[in-house]
């Protein structure tokens, strides 16, 4: 047979089988390796791919936690409504705060009571020109609520919006320099279009009469407005002493903040620079009658845009268009403060207020709205009226008071126990309690010591002083009052060195028509300073006095108050009033009893008859009532040209 079909040797055959199965085992390992690679390369790649799972994921919870914020916002806004409104209170409340704290922090400092300020106080028109008439370097300050009764709205009333594209903007929002510089051809529309309200505008009554009492107080007045529509001066104000501190709409000027124009880099409050940045004051030129035509003016000088000569949000006050240093200096001297219309929530009148308080001056405040909790009325007096009503009112009653010499004729008063205070009854317990009793002299004797500086200071003598004290006593609604045993001979020793009395004083006119309460007993105190139940000096006798004692608050007509130190209360031929309470016996069961110990309690705390005189007069409560009161007043006894007047005639306004 052919080799071929012979089998192979046994030992041939093993070897082949082993070739075979290394064959084998070598493609194995490739294979093996090829495996290894590709497991290594998806290893990686499902590394890689749980990498960007995990980034995804974060990604998707990051982008659903700001959808959430973004969401909250959202709701939040739509919560709100009109939020600017409400955040706008709220930041004028929280300034409030501050500014009190700020206050009560400094007087603790200071070591002031942390009482704060009086409360707030309503007054008649009349006290006002009261006021004005005793006052010698008034301020007044008028705010958008006398511009509003000549129909112009005011600054943030909700017919403010201004439409921009589809954005509704309130004013507060537009009147910025950076929102001019933003879109200064829409703006300068705006301006144009409360420019066409402010022309249509005329003076109402409120300004003439603010006109009219520039020549009845006293040296005029510094009338500081916060208005910019002009209607001041249309109605004839002195332009020289009016500070429009917010600027005027119907003017322009050059825009300083813009490089290459005429006052850019200036100091605005600069004396030097005054001239050249009035120079650049240009009348507003009338609204075009098609808005899309109206342009933004530039300067003729520099070519810079032009700007309203109006103070926005974002800017500071200067000398040179605002006048706030003129203001400044103003309130240095001021001693009463008239507030016309205005909240008082922008910077200046703000200020204006504080430097009012701290120079001791009196705040007035007349407007329709009246919040007497108000922290930030505090210590003013308030007239809850509109301008073009109350201030013609004041302005008649000034000129009545502009009658009276100043300080008026004192009254003339009949000496006599025509009228005795206490029931016969009562007088010789009062007698006895005055002689028994052994008075504390304390009071007196600073009082005697007041009275003899001030004496010595002016040059006037001890028997000029006298003098002056014998030659006066009441007359009319007014008489002198029996009292105690001592007071009654001093009384008699008096009336021998005067001899008869004409008794040519009328009734005050604010009485006229109060003929049965003219005359018979005291039913209480009239009390106006240290007596007082809310006086705030610290006197040690004022508890012990008014314990037992209704009050109520009440005014005497025909009378003024002065401060020697003290306050003397002097009986005078005059419309003027002093305010302050009545006190009256708690126990009605044991009214002379009480009122005969309280006479001679207050014949000690006032010196009686040494320092001050008593009569008995009529006075009118808060609630209407005309009742007769003690009075202890120190008429013809006090040097009234030389001595300070409250010019409201309350203890409260006096400088502390």
């Amino acid at each position: 047979r052919p080799p071929s079909h012979y089998p192979p040797p046994p030992a041939l055959a093993q070897s082949n089988m082993a070739a075979a199965a290394v064959s084998e085992m070598q493609i194995s390992s490739q294979q093996a390796r090829d495996i290894l690679a590709r497991a290594k390369e998806s290893s990686v790649l499902a590394e890689k791919a749980q990498s960007d799972a995990r980034n995804a994921v974060k990604t998707i919870e990051a982008a659903a936690k700001v959808r959430e914020e973004t969401q909250a916002r959202v709701e939040a806004t739509i919560a709100r409504g009109t939020s600017f409104d409400a955040e706008w209170e709220a930041f004028k409340r929280k300034f409030d705060e501050l500014t009190k704290l700020a206050f009560d922090r400094l007087s603790g400092i200071a070591g002031a009571a942390a009482t704060g300020a009086r409360p707030a106080e309503v007054i008649s028109e009349q006290r006002v020109a009261q006021v004005l008439r005793k006052s010698k370097n008034v301020v007044v300050l008028t705010g958008a609520g006398i511009s509003s009764e000549s129909g112009i709205p005011t600054f943030r009333g909700s017919d403010g919006f201004w439409t921009v594209g589809s954005e509704n903007y309130r004013p507060q929002e537009l009147a910025t320099w950076e929102k001019f510089n933003e879109m200064p051809e829409e703006l300068w529309k705006w301006y144009q279009y409360r420019w066409g309200i402010c022309r249509k505008a005329k003076p109402n009554p409120g300004h003439h009469a603010i006109v009219q009492l520039e020549s009845l107080v006293e040296n005029g007045f510094t009338l500081v407005t916060q208005n910019i529509d002009g209607l001041h001066r249309d109605a004839g104000s002195n332009p020289d002493r009016l500070c429009e501190i917010h600027g005027r709409i119907d003017q322009m000027r050059c825009d300083e903040r813009i490089p290459g124009s005429c006052l850019h880099g200036l100091d605005l409050s600069n004396e030097e620079n005054i001239e050249a940045a009035l120079a650049t004051i240009e009348p507003t030129p009338a609204a075009a009658e098609d808005e899309a035509e109206e342009r933004l003016p530039c300067c003729k000088r520099c070519g810079v845009r032009q700007r309203p000569k109006i103070l926005w949000f974002d800017e500071c006050y200067n000398e040179a268009f605002y006048k706030c240093n003129t203001v400044g200096e103003a309130m240095k001297a001021c001693d009463v403060l008239l507030v016309v219309g205005t909240m008082l929530t922008t910077g200046l009148p703000s200020r204006m207020i504080s430097e009012a308080r701290k120079a001791g001056a009196i705040i007035i405040r007349m407007d329709p709205m009246l919040d007497l909790e108000d922290p930030a009325f505090a210590g003013m007096l308030h007239v809850q009226a509109k301008s073009g009503e109350a201030l013609p009112r004041v302005v008649e009653e000034l000129r009545r008071l502009r009658s009276e010499s100043l300080p008026p004729p004192l009254a003339s008063i009949a000496i006599g126990d025509t009228a005795p205070a206490l029931a016969p009854a009562v007088v010789p317990a009062v007698a006895a309690a005055a002689e028994s009793r052994s008075p504390s002299r304390s009071r007196n004797d600073k009082l005697h010591a007041a009275v003899a500086s001030m004496a010595a200071s002016r040059g006037t003598s001890k028997a000029a002083a006298k003098g002056r004290g014998s030659a006066i006593r009441a007359a009319g609604s007014i008489s002198v009052a029996a009292g105690s045993g001592v007071a009654a001979v001093k009384q008699q020793q008096r009336k021998k060195k005067m001899g008869p009395v004409n008794s040519e004083a009328a009734l005050p006119a604010y009485l006229a028509d109060a003929a049965p309460c003219t005359s018979g007993p005291a039913v209480g105190f009239f009390v106006y300073g240290t007596l007082r139940p809310d006086d705030d000096s610290g006197a040690a006798w004022t508890k012990d006095f008014v314990e037992g004692m209704d009050s109520e608050t009440a005014t005497l007509a025909g009378a003024s108050l002065y401060m020697e130190g003290f306050a003397a209360l002097c009986l005078e031929k005059t419309r003027c009033i002093v305010r302050g309470a009545l006190l009256t016996p708690k126990d009605k069961g044991s009214f002379d009893k009480v009122m005969a110990e309280k006479l001679v309690e207050a014949d000690r705390i006032e010196g009686y008859p040494d320092l001050y005189d008593r009569a008995v007069a009529t006075v009118q409560t808060a609630s209407g009532k005309l009742q007769r009161a003690y009075v202890y007043h120190r008429t013809g006894r006090v040097d009234r040209s030389n001595c300070p007047c409250l010019a409201d005639g309350d203890w409260m306004s006096r400088k502390r």
